[in-house]
């Protein structure tokens, strides 16, 4: 068989119970195995009380050798997927994600991508968007998945209760993937299953912070009609970091002004009819950024 040879199947969806603790049948150790083996990659979630359905779309996996760096890895790409993770989970439907033949060896990081998320309110039946600030669930340790020959399969569960933050009484949400357990078994034994909430913690990479910007108390989101000359308070104070790292907020209002810390009060002239605002939150190790347009909705007249 060819080297990386990719077989596209669909996401398995299935619901973990009784899980508890990390069981390990064997050490995980440098293997001196060689030859190719076959990786089924599935996600599993556990339901969340707000939606009846939860639409994911999944785009991308990416899996690193223990000595590949972040430029070298390797890619199963298959067309965007998208599953009911609700409807799934409560009717017990198994998809599978995505198999390849791959190398025997370990493996220090597995990258899954999630591009969009759609949910239907169980209260109103409302269809509502649910933003995806950072779109990859980066998964990494010294020696995460020790793939051997044979048929191996990496189960995700992600939470979805845990997953989906509710802003503002239900105005806006955004998805921001947690693992709730991984396991990795072979078709001869596990070899090992991890539900501790703390270790899982330690093994996922950092998260960019979901910004929330409000204007005069107003959620905003690509664009904002403002007057000319009248203050305006600009608060980026309730942005989100799963990390729970210090944040540090620059903003960059588009009309030669910056400004620093999470709310400013800011005017704008009647220079022009619109300009862009910038904003960058900062954890340390990763900035996420915020654009809207800026529009003067009043044009003052100076006195002669």
């Amino acid at each position: 068989m060819k080297n990386k040879l990719f077989v596209l199947v669909a996401v398995i969806i299935i619901l973990v119970l009784g899980i508890s603790g990390c069981v390990e049948e064997e050490p995980k150790k440098e293997t001196t195995e060689t030859g190719m083996s076959f990786v089924d990659f599935r996600v599993a979630d556990k339901a969340t009380e707000i939606f009846d359905h939860v639409n994911v779309t999944f785009t991308e996996i990416r899996l690193f050798n223990q000595t590949d760096d972040n430029d070298s890895f390797i890619t199963i790409s298959f067309d965007n997927k998208t599953f009911d993770l609700v409807y799934l989970n409560l009717n017990h439907i198994n998809e599978s994600l995505g198999v390849a033949e791959i190398e025997v060896g370990n493996y220090s990081k597995l990258w899954l991508n999630i591009s969009k998320a759609i949910g239907v309110l169980n209260s109103t039946g409302e269809t509502v968007n649910i933003s995806v600030p950072s779109g990859w669930l980066k998964i990494q340790q010294l020696h995460l998945f020790n793939v051997s020959k044979g048929n191996n399969t990496i189960t995700i569960d992600i939470d979805l209760e845990n997953s989906i933050h509710t802003f503002h009484g239900g105005e806006e949400y955004k998805f921001i993937p947690v693992i709730s357990s991984i396991e990795h078994n072979h078709e001869k034994k596990l070899k090992f299953r991890e539900h501790d909430h703390s270790k899982i913690k330690n093994m996922v990479g950092n998260r960019k912070p979901a910004i929330d910007l409000l204007v005069n108390d107003t959620v905003v989101k690509n664009k904002v009609t403002v007057e000319a000359d009248v203050e305006y308070e600009f608060n980026a104070s309730g942005t989100l970091d799963l990390d729970g790292d210090p944040l540090n907020y620059s903003w960059d209002f588009g009309d030669d002004t910056t400004a620093y810390g999470p709310v400013i009060n800011h005017n704008y002239t009647n220079q022009k009819n619109t300009y862009q605002l910038w904003l960058y939150v900062s954890d340390g190790t990763a900035t996420a950024k915020y654009h809207i347009l800026v529009k003067i909705s009043k044009i003052k007249l100076e006195k002669v």
